[in-house]
């Protein structure tokens, strides 16, 4: 397994020890122990500037994952963008510390890295169900 963090914000103190067991931990927990994966940690300003580039959104959002079709290295899925900013302003309108909501965010980029989508309801549901499955126990351990 091959976990890449960069950060690039200074919003938020983020334990990037922390997180690295935390996606290994997922990475495991969905059959993935050789994935490799890349995350940056961004503040709203950066994250809206790559929705705006790649997606034609104006708007800032919480996480943007672009998964690799690599040929030669079938581990790679891809990168994760995570904005650290808006995991601090969401957080408390969803009732959850910051520590939960973030790492909410790093589950769902890592599930549409392996196929996950939410574009309709009912793959919505699956995929809302796969992601509080695997936040509950990351924080029930």
């Amino acid at each position: 397994m091959k976990i890449e963090i960069i950060n690039q914000q200074k919003i938020k103190r983020v334990n990037l020890t922390e997180l690295e067991r935390c996606i290994g931990y997922v990475l495991k927990a969905l059959g993935r122990s050789k994935a490799e994966i890349s995350v940056i940690l961004c503040d709203n300003t950066f994250i809206k500037k790559i929705n705006r580039r790649f997606f034609n959104k104006r708007s800032v959002t919480d996480v943007i994952a672009f998964g690799f079709d690599d040929k030669f290295n079938k581990n790679n899925l891809g990168e994760i963008i995570v904005s650290v900013e808006e995991a601090l302003v969401q957080a408390p309108k969803y009732g959850n510390t910051f520590k939960k909501e973030f790492v909410l965010y790093v589950v769902h980029g890592i599930l549409h890295l392996i196929g996950y989508d939410d574009l309709t309801e009912k793959k919505y549901k699956i995929m809302a169900a796969k992601q509080d499955e695997l936040v509950g126990r990351i924080f029930k351990n």
